[in-house]
């Protein structure tokens, strides 16, 4: 898996990113509403103040002040976004590990498909309960080891074509199947609830979307390399396509979380 300095660089403009969000905003024909159920289980909008570690594109936070969540929204990333603060959002640079903010400062903490990204998981969990106010929530999710085969698949097969041994895979260290009890180790309380979503992506659009995940893997192709990988890519996309679309099965596992039971 890259280190910070290389996410850093993959995330620095934020067209991965958002490239991603695009193509699953367009072509969820199941969707997983992971900020709808943030919502819910919060009973949002109200007054608490919220830090979403690894950010990204600012998604949860922007979701947040548009439907007139009145308590403080920071959002946290090793790049910050591209977004303009305001009295009652702000966005900064940082790193989980050891957070720019005060003890005591948030009511909610929200990580989405962000752990796996973290070096040093147990230093994240004493940052996040140390800035977390006293019967605060902590929110966190992560993809299954089973989701999105095709592109699992097609990365394996590129891997062992071009000789570079197994690949490492974001989910490889938290996934779904174990979220809880990864989680476990660091809070009192907990429940875990699993979604199941689909991808439905056109063959003709689908190396696009391959492509976006090639700048985080630990191994970064050449030009030549990656011009032959989505040729490649798009042959199987042609033959495994189910009436014209490539099919992703998604699972999302999202744990809700505190240090008090009482």
């Amino acid at each position: 898996m890259k280190d910070k300095r290389q996410f850093r660089e993959v995330y620095m403009d934020g067209s991965v990113l958002e490239t991603k969000i695009d193509f699953h905003a367009r072509y969820s024909s199941v969707p997983i509403d992971i900020p709808a159920a943030i919502v819910d289980c919060l009973r949002l909008p109200n007054d608490l103040d919220f830090l979403d570690i690894g950010c990204g594109t600012g998604h949860l936070i922007e979701y947040l002040a548009h439907i007139g969540h009145a308590g403080r929204l920071f959002g946290l990333d090793l790049v910050r976004p591209s977004i303009a603060d305001t009295p009652g959002k702000r966005y900064t640079a940082g790193d989980a590990e050891y957070m720019p903010f005060p003890d005591d400062t948030f009511d909610v903490i929200t990580c989405l498909h962000t752990l796996s990204h973290i070096t040093d998981l147990p230093a994240a969990m004493r940052e996040a309960q140390r800035v977390l106010r006293d019967r605060g929530t902590y929110i966190a999710t992560a993809n299954s080891l089973h989701a999105n085969p095709h592109t699992t698949d097609y990365r394996q097969r590129i891997h062992h074509d071009f000789g570079w041994g197994l690949p490492g895979f974001t989910t490889s260290r938290v996934h779904a199947e174990n979220l809880g009890q990864t989680l476990t180790m660091y809070w009192e309380s907990m429940s875990i609830d699993v979604r199941d979503g689909e991808l439905r992506i056109p063959v003709d659009e689908y190396p696009t979307y391959f492509a976006a995940n090639i700048p985080v893997w630990d191994h970064t192709p050449t030009t030549a390399e990656q011009v032959e990988i989505l040729r490649q890519v798009a042959e199987w996309a042609r033959k495994d396509g189910v009436d014209g679309y490539i099919v992703e099965p998604k699972r999302v596992a999202l744990a809700v979380a505190s240090m008090n039971t009482a």
